[in-house]
């Protein structure tokens, strides 16, 4: 990134918080100062040599663009964003009376940084405030994606040519305690497993190109994506999923990018699965497709927070006000944007007929159906090889119900 990157950065975050410019010119002032816009690391930091970074810092543990050290100042992955480095930095501003004409700007960046040289944040606010008027206007208030470090650790190892699209982006957990980087040199290693990203802590890693099968889900590599949550277990509880909200935030924000460029539609298939296209889970495919027995990503996983994860960042990084959804459709009651694409309201409405086919014709029917199949139903065997209605016309012949016959009775 260049430095004009992580000042937009820092005044992006700014925006979102509703930080006044002022505010906004005291940080940008405060990273000239410590790095001079320039993404550190620290070899006494060494969780921060796992991230991007320039150059190597010399002054005790400290790391990032603001020089924030790890007994005071969130985790590696949060002194390393630029974005996330710039919020903690904002949320101890925030406390101070800043835009109050009591002090200088500097004065108050130093209650914050608590510097052994106080008086350098004044002497580059000047450059500051340049830096901020030739940047603001290019700087969104609405992010058009989470913050978070992509790191490319595609090695080669672990894929596999597709044969065919894919069709389902599916969430995983890892079932132990790596970070997203470990898990991903795991995955490029002589192993037999592979996802396409992994995911912790605000670091995502790019681990398999999309348009190869990871090693994944077994048959169904071919057409599916997949990205892991490192460090997670189906085991837990709610709770200790909404400790990794931002990582679901970013495998959200991931999906949606993904399902768009493979046509896949933005349907979140949770439980109790029915089989389409669409996002779910390692389950689905134990359950809806019958491949495997695994669970993950478990029962308490937050569906209801990823899938509002989704639609905002279907809708361009917005959130959507639920008090506009006022459309229901069938599946567990749930209430949908009106505004979705039709592609999604489509796919939704074939979800139900492929339910509603299951039940009808059963299951080999729906699902030749739902392959484009031609699917001939000779009735159920349980039923005397009848159909659902001469079945009911049967049972009613039998109970003597007037003008009821069995057709299957000559």
């Amino acid at each position: 990134m260049s430095k004009d990157d992580y000042a937009r950065a820092i005044i992006g975050e700014g925006k979102r918080r509703g930080v006044s410019p002022k505010g906004c010119v005291i940080a940008v002032a405060v990273a000239l100062v410590e790095t001079n816009l320039i993404m550190y690391a620290n070899r006494n930091d060494p969780e921060s040599l796992k991230y991007a970074y320039e150059k190597l810092s010399t002054d005790k543990n400290s790391s990032g663009l603001f020089q924030q050290r790890p007994e005071w100042w969130g985790t590696a992955a949060d002194r390393m964003d630029p974005a996330r480095s710039a919020g903690m930095f904002f949320e101890q501003l925030v406390k101070l009376d800043y835009n109050s004409p009591a002090h200088s700007p500097g004065w108050y960046a130093q209650q914050v940084q608590k510097s052994a040289y106080p008086s350098r944040y004044d002497e580059r606010m000047g450059e500051a405030q340049q830096i901020y008027d030739g940047l603001n206007g290019s700087v969104e208030t609405v992010a058009d994606k989470p913050a978070f470090t992509e790191l490319d650790y595609m090695g080669g190892g672990g894929r596999s040519n597709r044969s065919r699209p894919p069709v389902n982006f599916l969430l995983h957990t890892e079932e132990g305690n790596s970070s997203a980087v470990d898990l991903a040199v795991y995955c490029n290693g002589s192993h037999d497993v592979s996802y396409h990203y992994t995911v912790r802590d605000g670091i995502l890693c790019d681990v398999v190109d999309t348009d190869y099968a990871s090693w994944s889900v077994l048959d169904a590599n071919a057409y599916t994506l997949n990205i892991c949550f490192a460090g997670s277990r189906s085991a837990w509880s709610r709770a200790e999923w909404l400790k990794r909200e931002r990582d679901i935030e970013i495998a959200a924000y991931i999906a949606v990018q993904d399902c768009r460029k493979y046509n896949i539609p933005l349907t979140v298939i949770k439980p109790p699965y029915v089989k389409g296209p669409g996002i779910s889970d390692h389950r689905y495919v134990t359950d809806a497709l019958g491949i495997g027995n695994h669970t993950d990503v478990g029962p308490n996983f937050p569906w209801d927070v990823f899938e509002n994860y989704v639609i905002k960042w279907a809708n361009g990084g917005k959130v959507v006000n639920p008090k506009n959804y006022v459309i229901k459709w069938a599946n567990g009651g749930k209430v949908v944007n009106p505004k979705m694409d039709t592609d999604e309201r489509l796919a939704r409405i074939e979800r139900l007929l492929f339910a509603a086919v299951d039940q009808l014709g059963g299951a080999l029917v729906a699902e030749k159906v739902a392959n484009g199949e031609v699917a001939n139903f000779n009735g159920f065997k349980q039923g005397g090889n009848r159909s659902l209605y001469d079945l009911a016309s049967a049972t009613a012949a039998k109970v003597a119900v007037p003008g009821a016959r069995d057709v299957r009775v000559k």
